[in-house]
């Protein structure tokens, strides 16, 4: 019965993306769809209905990507960040922080870092750009926050995991259309003709989260949902993911994959299973070379990462001439092209470089060292806390080191990573979906 909703859910979810896909809906009513889900989110936040405004928040982070291309006219292009500001700043005032609940005191160097990107905003070039990076940065802080005072009972992690997958389902559904209609014109980037007119990159990230999510419901032995649905939606979203030509995501599914491979390295188990992948991985290989006629190879074996690797030298280049306080938040792009290192003006890709570049040697030891806190707070908990909170968290830095801080997925991975802290939870319960739903 469970596996025929699961179906119905995941069809539906295909269904509607790919309706969304053809652009049937005109933008102004994409716009009053996912604005409506955004004022949801803000209503349930106001109402104190904490877990039903979680539960919607995957469908907003997912399709963001898509009204930002499709509704622009119609939402703000930080919408999502925005919602996060507005969402869990009510969240924190109608929620008394009490010192019992709070068990994650790195949070303070995140609100430290924040602090600066303020003070250090007064050396700004251009405010336009200076006051995103720091609506970006404060959409990251105050989830963090919140869920420092927060724990996620296994039940709910797997309802709103499950959402997720959903989430991820809707998305792939609007990328099929592309490859639907045909017209795809590949070459030797990242393509947006693949990817629905949506950022590539961007969403490599998004269907990179989905993919692991998918990998790891096969792999893991105490999930219930069927391993053959599970599998199918893998195999589809990965190879979506692969079309777009955005490398990224595929790093990202690889890297997980071998964490989980270490962290379950006792269970001989785990590594057969990785066997049934070699010829479903073979598949999709000789598939993606027929439908780019070859030129996925060539993309894959092309050197380099789109300029980023030189925007990353550049913004050590900067460190090294400006160590203690850096050059001022947002001043990355003008200054590149002013001191003629880079030939137009350019973010850093990689918000660990922007904070070395613009904040010197006091920004990278307050935000890399969260980060560093980040991860030892993670490994102290027990399984399987500590290693869904290992995947969030070195999902979270792939990201940015890809994309920089630039999508709404981001403070979402935080909050996964600090708020499945340990409340009791084997791993059995883990992964139980069916498990009586726990009320904070």
């Amino acid at each position: 019965m469970y596996q025929d909703r699961m179906l119905i859910k995941y069809g539906l979810a295909a269904m509607i993306g790919i309706l969304m896909g053809f652009k049937i809906l005109p933008p102004v009513f994409t716009g009053i769809l996912f604005g409506g889900l955004m004022l949801a989110f803000i209503i349930y936040a106001f109402n104190n209905k904490i877990e039903d405004a979680l539960l919607i928040l995957p469908f907003i982070v997912f399709g963001e990507i898509f009204f930002r291309g499709h509704a622009r006219a119609y939402l703000p292009y930080l919408s999502v960040q925005y919602m996060y500001i507005i969402g869990f700043g009510i969240l924190l005032a109608k929620n008394k922080l009490q010192k019992k609940n709070f068990h994650f005191p790195p949070i303070a160097m995140l609100l430290a870092f924040f602090v600066l990107e303020i003070l250090n905003g007064f050396l700004a070039e251009k405010q336009i750009v200076t006051r995103g990076i720091q609506t970006n940065s404060l959409a990251l802080l105050l989830p963090a926050l919140w869920a420092s005072f927060y724990k996620f009972s296994p039940s709910f992690i797997n309802k709103l995991l499950d959402n997720v997958r959903i989430a991820t389902v809707f998305l792939a559904g609007i990328v099929l259309v592309a490859h639907l209609q045909g017209k795809i014109d590949y070459g030797n980037a990242s393509n947006s003709d693949a990817s629905s007119n949506m950022a590539p990159v961007q969403l490599s990230a998004y269907l990179g989260l989905g993919s692991i999510l998918f990998l790891i419901s096969v792999l893991n032995p105490f999930d219930k949902r069927s391993k053959i649905i599970q599998l199918i939606f893998l195999v589809i979203i990965s190879t979506l993911m692969v079309l777009t030509f955005s490398r990224g995501g595929l790093y990202f599914l690889g890297v997980v994959a071998l964490i989980y491979l270490f962290f379950n390295r006792t269970n001989l188990g785990s590594y057969f299973k990785f066997l049934i992948f070699l010829p479903i991985g073979l598949i999709i290989y000789n598939f993606v070379v027929v439908e780019t006629g070859g030129k996925i190879v060539d993309r894959y074996n092309a050197q380099g990462a789109s300029n980023r690797e030189e925007l990353v030298r550049i913004g050590f280049l900067i460190y090294l001439e400006h160590p203690v306080i850096g050059i001022g938040t947002g001043n990355y792009n003008t200054y590149i092209k002013r001191n003629k290192l880079f030939a137009l003006e350019s973010g850093a890709h990689n918000e660990f470089v922007r904070v070395a570049a613009e904040h010197g040697t006091i920004g990278i030891v307050i935000f890399w060292g969260f980060f560093l806190a980040l991860l030892r707070h993670i490994l102290i908990r027990p399984k399987p806390s500590k290693d869904y909170g290992v995947y969030f968290l070195v999902l979270f830095a792939l990201i940015t080191v890809h994309n920089g801080l630039k999508v709404s997925v981001q403070p979402f991975l935080l909050i996964l990573a600090i708020a499945i802290a340990p409340i009791g939870a084997s791993t059995k319960q883990m992964t139980n979906v069916s498990a009586k739903q726990h009320r904070a």
